[in-house]
């Protein structure tokens, strides 16, 4: 036994080696596959938010692409109203729910040389992409499980990719945490509050405040941000003649209604200054392109404000996404600009 032993345990362990060998050079393989999008990994994205005539390379029309996260995505989005209104525009809707800059610089990179667009059009959103450039990960109230895999996913998007598909398989089999009747007309109730927002708060109870203010680690992460964007400007096609960066404001933003839901499901107290239309996030933006003439900076937080009160509210009382009264709102806003591109 005592001869046996030792080299039974260095079988295992070879054996173990040649696993982990195995795991870690497939997963570097995905990532990098991922990132440089080697095969098409959002394909059923474009293609279930697209008409296959708008996908026609040889339509002719002016080219709008859009990237963006799910308020984009939406079944019903703004990107629909401009559709609607604006037949003589060529639209393609090249958004994905739950990414952030880094991805939408990926997708960019692919989608920019597959559509040869004449207008960009990148819609953030003010809550939480500064999020997805780097989480919290050092409350105790978020298990040790989940901190790993957020600390994981700011370096392996391939990750994230899969949570995101994931994700989706479960909401097709009806297993999903978050369910589309988050999204009816139902009263507010913090136990009814979408659960990934108030996993977030638990995470970080100031993070609305810190991304539109701009404050502590997030003014380096809207550093790091822009940096991400710079980068996806960079890569424009020469006929690209206008960006729009469209800043979709956090509810909180737009009245006070909201920003007493989230303080009720575990927010940091809003400050007053948090419903300024003109903030910290939104002008370091601005100050940022200033000199490029190409990009357009389009807020829509003071039509929100003006249009958002009771008895039409713009924002899904336990989701933090935009309803259809609020995609219509911001559709109407954005027309007068992209109706000018092309006539």
């Amino acid at each position: 036994m005592k001869t046996t032993l030792p080299s039974q345990m260095r079988r295992i362990l070879r054996k173990l080696a040649y696993v982990f060998f195995l795991l870690g050079s497939t997963l570097g393989l995905l990532e990098l596959a991922y990132r440089r999008q080697w095969i098409d990994f959002y394909v059923d994205e474009l293609r279930g938010l697209n008409r296959p005539a708008d996908l026609n390379p040889q339509d002719k029309r002016f080219t709008l692409l859009v990237l963006g996260d799910s308020f984009s995505a939406q079944p019903f989005s703004y990107v629909d109203v401009l559709r609607d209104s604006l037949p003589g525009l060529r639209i393609i809707n090249a958004a994905v729910p739950g990414t952030g800059i880094r991805e939408a610089a990926i997708i960019a990179r692919a989608r920019l040389q597959q559509v040869k667009p004449d207008a960009l059009l990148y819609q953030v959103y003010v809550g939480n992409d500064l999020w997805d450039l780097r989480k919290s990960t050092d409350s105790p109230r978020i298990s040790r499980l989940r901190n790993g895999y957020w600390r994981l996913s700011e370096y392996a998007l391939f990750l994230r990719f899969l949570n995101y598909r994931l994700g989706q398989v479960k909401s097709k089999a009806g297993m999903a945490v978050e369910s589309r009747e988050l999204k009816l007309d139902l009263s507010f109730s913090p136990e009814g509050y979408s659960r990934r927002e108030r996993m977030l708060f638990e995470a970080e109870p100031a993070l609305v405040q810190h991304s539109v203010l701009a404050t502590g680690r997030r003014e380096e992460d809207l550093n790091d941000w822009l940096l991400h964007l710079d980068a996806v400007l960079e890569g424009l096609p020469d006929g690209v003649k206008t960006v729009f960066i469209v800043p979709v404001p956090h509810c909180a933003q737009v009245d006070e209604w909201y920003a007493g839901h989230m303080e009720q499901i575990g927010a940091a107290s809003f400050p007053a200054e948090i419903q300024a239309q003109e903030y910290p996030f939104l002008n370091r933006i601005r100050a940022h392109y200033a000199h490029n003439a190409l990009v357009r900076v389009c807020s829509p937080l003071p039509v929100f404000q003006q249009q958002d009160f009771s008895g039409r509210r713009l924002y899904f009382e336990n989701d933090p996404h935009l309803n259809p009264a609020g995609q219509e709102v911001l559709g109407r806003y954005l027309l007068p600009e992209l109706s000018s591109l092309y006539r």
